[in-house]
């Protein structure tokens, strides 16, 4: 759920402009290496370019705001931070004072520990993608139409006149919904002034027709509403005026934005996000219509006789007050309007609480199902197999990417050397039972080709020896994944084997910790006399070669889908471990979807593979049902 907040303005000079963005940054790659936030700005998530450094003013913790020069970086630049936090965005917009926030100072930030996430807020994003974005978003929601909450007229007059049929132009109802408001607008005092609650009417109690209708304009331009598409994100926007007494008809239109990729955010938190943005929207209201109330003081006040003079009509504006008398300045900033220095760390503050809320409260858990069959069969393995297959490594991820790279390097090399055929005659050996024999000078070349060949099976199916001396006769048997010298002697009368050498071409490079076989020379050497080229390969062979020499399916990804793949292929393998009890071997195959004729040799292979603890129990269920059937059979007969 990663999302952007920004505070965006139609300003009367350059047009609608971001003012504030509120950007997450999250460090999602040093969870396990890195306990503590780093303190440098340098990019730890992002592939982005780098470019000029934002001075960061530190804002964490209880919200205390710490400046620059109480620091020990005399350049900002010392705080502990989440993510990537370089900014390249270039702004090449016009700006004044009305449509901007920090312009080239320093940013704000504040630090989510519990999440490792960083929260910075600047004029606009840092990264250049959300940066178009958001003004995609701040264009449209300060130009589209949104709901709001129309006043119409006639409830107290209603019900005192009888019902009378509905005339013709009566009769015509309006296009949307409206919802009936009493005449009399309820106000409560504050601090002296006495307002409506909503704090968006002007100071005066007393109001005349035209007030009323200015009144009703405003309240009508505030509204929400969702909009957006796949290519350019998604956006909840809530569309507010600003009362200001020296702006063009005594109002500024500003909107906040909330964009996001995933609609079914928007949508499942579209009362929270009304709720939350429109007391963002009160605060800064209710701050605006007191300089409001301050300034309009200043005017000096035309008498009731001086207003129905015709030379003063030209001077009398809706809200009866002259709108001549004060200079109209269309670059006044947001702090000036709401005569608040401190209205920027507030709205950081807001904006921060407004993205990280639905965070803590819509978190994703993953809830552990049935173990998979490579599971059960890790609990059985002992301590030093699991040591060889590299299955219990501190640092386990970094290991497990490491031997996916290593299989697209090889799975790329015999794709483009002279046989290209050889990719596939090495799958084939490997799932349907077959040895693959690695032959190298150094024994980490063997090591690191067949633990990444080793990712193709599933744990219960692997039988691996990483390096032998020599090949003895019952090798055949007992590894399917071997490893030994150059030029290893291995009898012909052991047929299914594929014999690969791997040749370093620089050995100064051969190193356990920094090992890579793409400074190697992977060749085939000996083909099985059964290559599966006579006929079809199986559908799990074609699946794996598609994937592997797909440039786009790499790392994680890549972990995700040959996992995948596995536990669909061992789902069928219990199922015919289970029909082979009841059923023919003729006759089994008819019963397992999405096995074909070539399937089968994989298929028969991988029941291998499955843990001792579920062959223990499909035996004894069946023993189970079969001592029940007796009982019954036998009071069949004497009946």
């Amino acid at each position: 759920m990663q999302a952007v907040m920004a505070l965006c303005h139609f300003c009367e000079n350059h047009g609608p402009r971001i003012v504030m963005t509120c950007q997450p940054v999250r460090d999602v790659e040093e969870k396990e290496s890195s306990p503590n936030p780093s303190t440098s700005l340098d990019p730890s998530t992002s592939d982005s370019p780098p470019g000029p450094i934002v001075p960061l003013i530190k804002f964490d913790g209880e919200c205390e705001f710490h400046h620059r020069k109480q620091t020990k970086s005399e350049d900002g630049t010392s705080y502990p931070h989440y993510g990537n936090c370089t900014k390249f965005t270039i702004d090449l917009d016009d700006r004044c004072s009305a449509c901007s926030s920090f312009r080239n100072g320093p940013c704000l930030l504040s630090n989510d520990h519990q999440t490792r996430t960083s929260y910075i807020s600047s004029e606009v994003a840092l990264q250049e993608r959300v940066y178009e974005r958001v003004k995609i978003a701040c264009l449209r929601s300060l130009s589209c139409e949104r709901s709001g909450d129309l006043e119409e007229n006639g409830g107290t007059n209603s019900s005192k006149t009888p019902s009378k049929a509905p005339s013709k132009s009566s009769s015509k109802k309006p296009a949307t919904p409206r919802k009936w408001r009493p005449e009399v607008i309820h106000e409560e005092p504050i601090n002296g002034t006495r307002i409506p609650p909503s704090a968006t009417v002007l100071q005066e109690p007393k109001e005349d027709g035209a007030k009323k209708a200015l009144i009703k304009e405003k309240e009508e331009a505030d509204g929400c509403v969702i909009f957006g598409d796949v290519d350019n994100g998604y956006c909840f926007a809530f569309v507010f005026r600003v009362i200001d007494a020296k702006a063009r008809g005594f109002h500024r239109l500003f909107s906040l934005v909330v964009v996001t990729n995933d609609l079914t955010f928007l949508t499942n938190n579209f009362e929270y996000f009304k709720t939350t943005l429109g007391g963002i929207k009160t605060d800064l209201q209710t701050l605006a219509q007191e300089v409001y109330s301050k300034e309009i003081l200043l005017i000096p006040k035309l008498t009731d006789e001086d207003i129905h003079k015709p030379e003063y009509q030209n001077m009398v504006g809706k809200s009866g007050t002259p709108n001549t008398k004060m200079a109209i300045q269309t670059d006044r900033s947001l702090t000036a309007v709401t005569a608040t220095e401190e209205i920027w760390v507030r709205l950081h503050r807001h904006m921060m609480w407004t993205l990280r809320s639905p965070t803590l409260a819509f978190r994703d858990r993953v809830m552990e199902g049935k173990p998979t069959q490579d599971m059960m069969v890790l609990l059985e393995l002992d301590q030093s197999q699991i040591v060889e297959l590299e299955l219990h490594h501190p640092n386990q991820h970094s290991v497990s990417m490491a031997q996916l790279a290593n299989l697209k390097i090889i799975a790329s090399q015999l794709n483009a050397s002279n046989e290209p055929e050889d990719l596939d005659i090495l799958i084939h050996t490997l799932v349907t039972g077959g040895q693959v024999a690695v032959e190298s000078r150094e024994k980490e070349c063997c090591r690191q080709f067949l633990l990444a060949i080793s990712n193709l099976l599933p744990i219960g199916c692997i039988k691996l020896a990483t390096y032998k001396d020599q090949y003895l006769p019952e090798y055949s048997s007992r590894f399917n994944l071997i490893g030994g010298p150059h030029n290893m002697d291995i009898p012909l009368d052991v047929s299914d084997v594929i014999v690969v050498r791997v040749m370093p071409r620089d050995l100064s490079i051969v190193d356990s910790d920094k090992m890579s076989l793409e400074n190697c020379v992977i060749e085939v050497r000996r083909r099985p006399e059964n290559d599966g080229s006579g006929g079809g390969l199986p559908q799990i062979v074609k699946r794996y070669r598609d994937l592997l020499l797909d440039a786009d399916v790499r790392d994680t990804l890549l972990e995700s889908v040959l996992r995948t793949t596995r536990e669909g292929w061992m789902h069928k393998a219990k199922i015919c471990y289970q029909m082979k009890h009841h059923l023919p071997a003729s006759e089994i195959f008819k019963h397992i979807t999405g096995v074909g004729y070539d399937d089968r040799q994989v298929v028969m292979y991988w029941t291998a593979g499955l843990s001792d603890a579920y062959k223990q129990h499909v035996i004894a269920s069946l023993q189970h049902t079969r001592h029940m059937s007796i009982p019954q059979t036998s009071t069949t007969s004497s009946r």
